[in-house]
C-alpha cells in the first residue's frame, strides 16, 4: 500500500523514531530527533560552581599566622621602672660599692630580670662579657685577670669562683608575662608566677702578691642575657 503521506511529513516522522545506524568497528548509536540538542542543554544545567576560601590564622579576625607581640625582655631598677638595655651600648648598672673593691674583697649586686611578653615563654643565658676588648678601663691598671664571678638565680648557684670567661650559664625559663608588656621608664608591676627572676651576681678580687703592682686598677664588663622565644 502506497504511503500517501507528504514526503515532509513522512521526513518529520522519521526523524522522530529511534534508529540504529551502523558505523565503522560494529559500534552504535542510537539517534533521536533533539537528542544531540538535548544532551548539550543538560551539561549547561550541570555546571554548577562553588568555591571555599579559608583565610588561616588565629580566631576571627583574619590577622594571620604568627605571634604579634613583640618577643622581650627588661629589667627593674631599683627605683622600681623597667629598663630595656637591649642595644649594643647597654645600660650603667650602678654596682654599690664598686669603688672601694680591693684585694681580698667582693662586692654583690642583685638584678631583676623579667619577660615582658604577653604569651611566649623566655630561655634565658647569662654571662659576663668584657668591654673595650679586654676590659681596660683608660689608662688604669686591668684588673680583669683577678677577678671571679658567683652567680645564683633566686638563691639557686648558676656558677661560682669563674673568671670572665668562664662565668656563664643557663638562667633558666621565664614564664610568659600573661599582661600588657611594660614600656621603658614604666613602673615595674607583677604579673604571672615565673615571669621575673633575680641574678645575684658577686665579684670577688683575688688577694695574691701580684696585685700589688695594681694599685688603682679597675676592669670593664657586663652582664649579658641573652634571651630566646620557646612555647
Amino acid at each position: 500500500m502506497t504511503d500517501r503521506t507528504s514526503l515532509p511529513a513522512r521526513l518529520s516522522r522519521w526523524l522522530r523514531s529511534p534508529r540504529t545506524i551502523r558505523i565503522s568497528g560494529g559500534k552504535r548509536i542510537a539517534l533521536a530527533s533533539g537528542g544531540v540538542l538535548l544532551a548539550a542543554a543538560a551539561a549547561t544545567l550541570a555546571s554548577f560552581t562553588d568555591v571555599a576560601n579559608l583565610n588561616l590564622g588565629n580566631g576571627s579576625d583574619g590577622s594571620g599566622i604568627g605571634n604579634p607581640n613583640r618577643f622581650d625582655i627588661a629589667v627593674v631598677l631599683p627605683d622600681g621602672t623597667v629598663e630595656q638595655a637591649d642595644d649594643d651600648a647597654g645600660y650603667n648598672w650602678e654596682v654599690p660599692w664598686a669603688e672601694t673593691l680591693i684585694p681580698g674583697g667582693s662586692i654583690t649586686t642583685s638584678i631583676p630580670l623579667f619577660n615582658n611578653t604577653r604569651d611566649i615563654q623566655a630561655a634565658v643565658a647569662v654571662s659576663i662579657e668584657l668591654r673595650n676588648g679586654d676590659g681596660t678601663v683608660a689608662d688604669h691598671p686591668n684588673i680583669t685577670k683577678f677577678l671571679r664571678f658567683t652567680a645564683a638565680r633566686d638563691g639557686e648557684e648558676l656558677f661560682a669562683d669563674k673568671p670572665w670567661a668562664e662565668a656563664q650559664a643557663d638562667f633558666g625559663t621565664l614564664a610568659a608575662r600573661e599582661a600588657d608588656p611594660l614600656k621603658p621608664g614604666e613602673v615595674y608591676t607583677a604579673a604571672a608566677a615565673g615571669s621575673v627572676g633575680t641574678l645575684d651576681l658577686t665579684i670577688a678580687y683575688l688577694d695574691e702578691p701580684e696585685t700589688v703592682d695594681y694599685n688603682g686598677g679597675q676592669s670593664a664588663f657586663r652582664v649579658h642575657f641573652g634571651a630566646e622565644s620557646t612555647r
